[in-house]
């Protein structure tokens, strides 16, 4: 807790110094700015959110006929300071401190490290203008690494990168490359999948290395594992299901 008000200040000084997009309204006017560092904002915002959540839960535990009103996360944390004999007396107090810990880590390696962002394809919303035309928005959308959203170039509209993620992993029956490096960029996408267990679907013909005419090397394609993934994530739920129907 005596960290936060110092943590606090130097992920919003960081947000300040990178500054934000400027937009511009569906009149011309302008509107607010998105932040240029998306992840460092959405990280900041759960941290803050999280702190004020707690401090609402633990203000009910202790002083349920003293509800108090937290109009700051420093407020917020100031609280929890206050109340931390009360909380190392109880068991959950380990829950909180990791949870916490964990959400401060995410928060200041956001701010310690290079903004970088990733393109994730066309954004492809639709607009309509001035004259009831329905046109396709043709901009890019790129997201920070880790974000789990994105905004496109063009038209700043937000997007889920976990779906888009997975959307350009499903399609991309046309890259082959080694199985090993196969894994390795689907669990930087968050998929959880060890080399040895892709290894297993080959030896029992799930997967089943093609030659890339191109560079003359076998390979595989991440559509094709992901396909096997999700194949098998599927029949462990449908399988789990019956047997909790049958009990």
């Amino acid at each position: 807790m005596d960290r936060v008000p110092a943590t606090l200040r130097t992920a919003r000084a960081t947000l300040a110094n990178q500054g934000v997009q400027p937009r511009v309204g569906s009149a011309g006017t302008s509107a607010p700015g998105a932040p240029l560092n998306l992840d460092m904002a959405e990280r900041l915002g759960e941290y803050e959110r999280r702190l004020t959540e707690l401090a609402h839960w633990v203000n009910g535990r202790k002083e349920p006929k003293h509800l108090r009103i937290f109009t700051t996360t420093f407020h917020a944390a100031e609280y929890l300071r206050a109340m931390a004999h009360h909380l190392r007396q109880r068991e959950y107090v380990a829950d909180i401190y990791l949870e916490l810990r964990d959400l401060e880590r995410r928060v200041i390696s956001a701010a310690d490290r290079p903004l970088v962002k990733r393109p994730l394809g066309e954004c492809g919303a639709l607009n309509l203008d001035e004259q009831g035309t329905v046109t396709k928005c043709l901009g890019i959308v790129e997201g920070h690494e880790t974000a789990t959203t994105g905004r496109c170039r063009e038209c700043h509209r937000e997007h889920d990168l976990t779906d888009r993620i997975t959307e350009r992993f499903a399609q991309a029956w046309h890259v082959r490359g080694p199985l090993l490096q196969i894994v390795k960029a689907l669990n930087a996408a968050g998929y959880t999948l060890k080399y040895g267990t892709a290894k297993l679907w080959v030896h029992r013909g799930k997967l089943a290395p093609k030659c890339d005419l191109a560079t003359r090397q076998e390979g595989h394609t991440p559509a094709e594992v992901l396909s096997v993934l999700q194949a098998g994530a599927t029949y462990k739920r449908n399988s789990r299901n019956q047997k909790l129907q049958k009990a």
